[in-house]
């Protein structure tokens, strides 16, 4: 009952903090007039249509950020709480048969806490079950105040969480965010410094070199993951109901996004998809004096390119055809990929300790945080309160 209290009362400071940075802009809107439709809700089924097209945003960018889910989303588990599924929709059923969190505040404490402290009941799944049904905005009339309110709570935790990542890796907060992490109680070192300074005391890695790889190795993390278990484990009949992001059919996006993940990583940035910057990792394989090294990143280049071309013509909704041929080929791509990316990470290898090259892979790693890190959790986390605060705008009677 302590830790459900205190949770609870952190988590309404951060809420009170987060919504009053956010409602400067909103302070001349006029209130939402109750809906025709259903009674018990200040709101409209645009509004819904909102957050659910805010849900995207943030989705992307979330997904975006799969190939380096090595530092603080994995060791402060902020991934599995973010992103697991499927959905716990019979303890979610239990719950609001049992608890009214829109109106009763020992009821809501105890949401909050589930949702702060678990992962089935959480994150984007959460929400998208939330305000998604068969690929589109959920009506106002079929919502209740208590799932409004489970999903504004799931949805500024989700804030919390990407500020979490924003800061762990060095970016900046404003005033207002950083009251939010305080208050939240999260400290954690600076893990962009620990890889942009690889090499030197006090990093985990020993070398540049390994830090370098290490941008691989969360690449293939990834690959593994969307090949094997996001399609692999309902197309093979392994789990069927093993489906990510099934009540907004976006399925096929995430698992696309997921893949230009890893193009951002080794391109060396978050929206570069064209050519590899000189300081990419890419960039600096294919530039080196090394006719292997060169070869095997032009074949990862490829490979690249060609599971997301695959992965862009799979059937759709995945839901519905995660049986299709179409499946099959894309997990086919990608475990072509993943041996490309293997092939590229023995080429470097073979180059540890090499002066020169190390000196590129320090511009590399600079960049990657700089880059790509950084500026992927920056816009998770001003996409996660812009789906926040339109789900605010859906009110009821207290």
């Amino acid at each position: 009952m302590k830790k459900i209290f205190k949770y609870s009362m952190l988590f309404a400071a951060a809420l009170t903090l987060s919504l009053g940075f956010a409602s400067c802009s909103d302070d001349n809107d006029e209130p939402e007039a109750p809906s025709s439709v259903n009674p018990d809700l200040n709101g409209t089924d645009q509004i819904v249509a909102e957050a659910c097209a805010n849900w995207r945003e943030a989705r992307q960018d979330w997904e975006w950020s799969e190939a380096f889910l090595f530092g603080p989303a994995t060791d402060f588990g902020l991934d599995p709480h973010t992103d697991t599924w499927p959905f716990d929709r019979v303890q979610f059923d239990k719950y609001m048969k049992k608890y009214n969190p829109a109106t009763d505040e020992d009821d809501a404490a105890l949401i909050d806490d589930a949702i702060a402290n678990g992962q089935n009941l959480t994150g984007f799944h959460a929400v998208e079950y939330l305000i998604f049904r068969d690929g589109e905005a959920r009506k106002i009339k079929d919502m209740t105040a208590n799932e409004v309110y489970f999903a504004q709570s799931a949805a500024q935790d989700l804030y919390l969480s990407s500020l979490k990542l924003v800061t762990a890796w060095g970016g900046e907060l404003s005033e207002a965010e950083q009251k939010i992490i305080d208050n939240a109680e999260f400290e954690s070192k600076n893990y962009g410094e620990d890889f942009m300074t690889a090499g030197e005391p006090g990093s985990k890695y020993s070398s540049i070199t390994l830090a370098t790889r290490e941008i691989i190795a969360g690449a293939n993390e990834i690959i593994g993951e969307v090949r094997d278990s996001k399609i692999g484990a309902p197309a093979t009949g392994a789990d069927v109901n093993y489906i990510e992001s099934p009540f907004a059919h976006n399925s096929i996006v995430d698992f696309y996004d997921n893949i230009m993940s890893c193009k951002h990583a080794l391109y060396g940035g978050w929206n570069v998809v064209d050519q590899p910057t000189a300081t990419s990792l890419l960039g600096v394989c294919l530039k080196v004096n090394n006719a292997d090294m060169k070869a095997a990143a032009q074949n990862a280049q490829t490979k690249l390119d060609a599971a997301l071309n695959k992965i862009s013509i799979m059937k759709k909704p995945f839901v519905q055809f995660y049986t299709d041929q179409s499946a099959k080929d894309a997990m086919a791509a990608l475990d072509e990929l993943e041996s490309a990316l293997d092939a590229l990470d023995g080429e470097i290898e073979k180059f540890s300790g090499n002066a020169t090259l190390e000196a590129e892979f320090k511009k590399v790693n600079e960049a990657f945080v700089k880059n790509t890190v950084i500026p992927t959790y920056r816009a998770l986390a001003d996409n996660d309160l812009k789906l926040l605060n339109s789900l605010k705008k859906i009110t009821w009677k207290k």
